[in-house]
């Protein structure tokens, strides 16, 4: 079955790579794995979802998938306190367990680390574990609104 992001990007014509993986990729270092060498670790980008602390308020952070996230960072853009949310808070926001959360389905407001729109082509959950997705990412904007900040310790 083919993701759902596709056929947003076709529709925004937004030029894309589907990767096949030949497992249910999970973490950074799974798609690394299941990829059969056609994913450079550097270019894999996740997206997390965090939660306000007070106001439960979800959020979904996209950055580069080895890097960490500066929760106190984040605090300046939200104005709360920020945790990690759990399972059923990623489901909320994404509509997919944790390891296939893709920035363009999201229901939450999108932060997107600075880093990532510097890069040429990243690497990213479908919505579907057993494909990745890469693309510029550049063209998010045309999809997603977004806030771009420094979001990374």
């Amino acid at each position: 079955m083919e993701p759902a992001v596709i056929k947003i990007l076709k529709e925004k014509g937004i030029p894309f790579r589907l990767i096949k993986l030949n497992g249910a990729a999970i973490t950074v270092e799974d798609v690394v794995t299941f990829s059969n060498g056609e994913v450079i670790l550097n270019e894999i980008c996740k997206t997390v979802i965090v939660k306000g602390r007070k106001t439960g308020k979800l959020y979904g952070l996209f950055l580069q998938g080895t890097d960490k996230i500066s929760f106190t960072k984040v605090k300046k853009v939200t104005g709360e306190e920020m945790t990690m949310g759990d399972v059923s808070d990623v489901k909320i926001a994404s509509g997919v367990e944790p390891g296939a959360v893709c920035p363009f389905l999201l229901s939450v407001q999108l932060l997107v680390d600075n880093k990532i729109e510097g890069m040429e082509r990243v690497n990213c959950g479908s919505g579907e574990h057993l494909f990745g997705l890469e693309f510029n990412p550049k063209d998010l904007k045309t999809c997603v609104e977004y806030v771009s900040g420094d979001f990374i310790k």
